[in-house]
């Protein structure tokens, strides 16, 4: 359990041990002997909130705390319930308590506090000479505990889950970025070596040219060679470009200006696919840490990707906001889309759906991203139905 829960325990039990203060205050006093229960009341508020203090984390995080604490707090109103007379607002601790167990994430324990509380409450009710309760209040209470118990179960489950698919979404993150840094060292060592290679070929395709000007078909063979070179070149500079993502030059920037240059830029490719460039949430400053080059060429692979995807005469939207402290740029097309199981591939490095596509623009921009604390995050409904790309950077005042 991480310090934050800590807190959140100490703050539930607090308030928890508050209201049956509170109500035994308003019941349970004038009858025999109440001082001394509210001495021992007071002994059990203060021991059980000094032992949420200074229990070691490890403790924290085990089941049989996190269950005890509850059950403890279900023991003690019962206790009070038998202390007090009339027993109906005891209820409203039985509930707490039953809510309360939610914050183990746990259905099982959830339901296991749950459950015993509510025989606690039963046994609490019970009379010398009565097997059941006759009340119809009790009963519709009763009910309403259980009930609740189990939605709180199912909650419990639920929220366990969804931290389960985050923390698995994390440490695939955090491996490709791993992956990332160490493609970058040997995409830099390789480049390096090939580099002088295929410059070589390059001369050499360009000063036979110059001897076969006259023959066609050996000139266009030449040529394609050429052009060949070329896109080994480009491959090699997008394979450096991973290896000097490692170096940032941090200081204060304001968003809008890589976001306009990056306009700037992807705009003869829009213009040539003759599609509409729309842009939106730009008024305001968005400050924050990072590399103004760094992040301009994050936004600029994300606009590309976008121009690769969307259909001719199609619409591409840049959205700006932010919001709980962060910066998010999104980046939609009406293009093809993303199939569903594609969605957590397409920021692997070479992994691309495009014919003529390096696969490596989604990925560089992850990365910049994850340099400047922050991420990208992909949504498509489907093939078909297009995509949106957001960029999540932590923003300053």
């Amino acid at each position: 359990m991480p310090p934050k829960r800590r807190a959140v325990y100490f703050a539930f039990q607090g308030l928890l041990m508050a209201v049956i203060l509170l109500l035994f205050l308003y019941q349970g006093t004038g009858q025999e002997g109440w001082v001394v229960r509210l001495y021992v009341l007071l002994v059990f508020l203060g021991a059980s909130m000094t032992l949420i203090r200074i229990a070691p984390e490890a403790a924290l995080e085990r089941g049989w705390f996190q269950a005890g604490l509850f059950l403890s707090d279900a023991v003690l109103a019962s206790v009070i319930l038998s202390w007090i007379q009339p027993r109906t607002e005891l209820f409203l601790i039985y509930t707490l308590i039953v809510f309360g167990s939610a914050l183990t994430r746990s259905a099982r324990q959830s339901l296991v506090v749950a459950c015993v509380t509510i025989a606690l409450y039963f046994i609490a009710w019970w009379r010398p000479g009565a097997w059941i309760p006759e009340s119809p209040v009790f009963w519709l209470r009763f009910l309403f505990l259980v009930v609740s118990a189990a939605l709180l179960a199912i909650l419990a489950r639920d929220s366990k889950a969804a931290q389960d698919e985050d923390k698995r979404r994390y440490d695939e993150r955090l491996i490709q970025v791993e992956r990332l840094a160490t493609l970058g060292r040997v995409a830099a060592e390789v480049a390096h070596r090939i580099k002088g290679p295929l410059t070589t070929i390059a001369v050499n395709a360009e000063v036979a040219a110059h001897r076969h000007a006259k023959d066609a078909k050996t000139l266009k063979e030449l040529r394609q060679i050429g052009e060949e070179v070329q896109r080994c070149k480009e491959i090699l500079k997008n394979l450096l470009d991973l290896g000097r993502i490692e170096e940032m030059d941090t200081e204060n920037v304001d968003l809008r200006v890589p976001i306009e240059r990056a306009l700037k830029l992807i705009k003869p490719q829009a213009a040539d696919r003759k599609l509409s460039l729309e842009s939106s949430g730009l008024g305001k400053p968005m400050k924050m840490q990072g590399d103004e080059s760094l992040l301009q060429e994050a936004l600029y692979a994300l606009l590309q990707n976008a121009v690769e995807a969307a259909p001719a005469g199609g619409r591409i939207r840049l959205a700006a906001e932010t919001f709980g402290g962060a910066h998010r740029l999104s980046v939609s097309d009406d293009g093809a889309g993303v199939a569903r199981a594609d969605l957590e591939r397409i920021f692997q490095p070479f992994f691309t759906t495009k014919k003529d596509g390096s696969g490596l623009g989604l990925s560089a921009a992850l990365r910049i991203a994850q340099k400047h604390g922050g991420t990208v995050e992909a949504v498509s409904a489907g093939e078909g139905s297009g995509a949106r790309f957001t960029l999540i950077l932590p923003s300053t005042r």
